[in-house]
């Protein structure tokens, strides 16, 4: 007959990570359960579009252009920009100056 002392004995080795295994499955599943039902832990955090998400990584890449200088050099080199493609498509020179990107 198959007492519990000679049950344990033959079957430590792997007993002891089932019982871990079942240990912290259970602790997981309250958690899960928890955040799910629980008022407090409920985020109301709603989905970002494609385009929320896009300007957030432009703003955090792109830095404003702080030296005078190179500014007035960007904008002579976008409105040089916009004439050639002006003229390639036959259209009139742009009126007014190039607003910098996200802005």
């Amino acid at each position: 007959m198959i007492t519990l002392d000679s049950f344990l004995d033959q079957n430590m080795g792997w007993l002891i990570p089932v019982i871990l295994l079942l240990f912290f499955g259970a602790i997981v599943l309250i958690v899960i359960l928890v955040k799910k039902y629980a008022k407090p832990f409920k985020t109301e955090e709603k989905p970002k579009t494609e385009k929320e998400i896009a300007a957030e990584e432009l703003d955090r890449v792109l830095q404003p252009i702080e030296d005078e200088e190179a500014k007035a050099e960007m904008e002579k080199f976008n409105q040089e920009e916009a004439i050639k493609k002006a003229s390639a498509k036959g259209e009139e020179k742009p009126k007014g100056e190039d607003k910098p990107i996200g802005k």
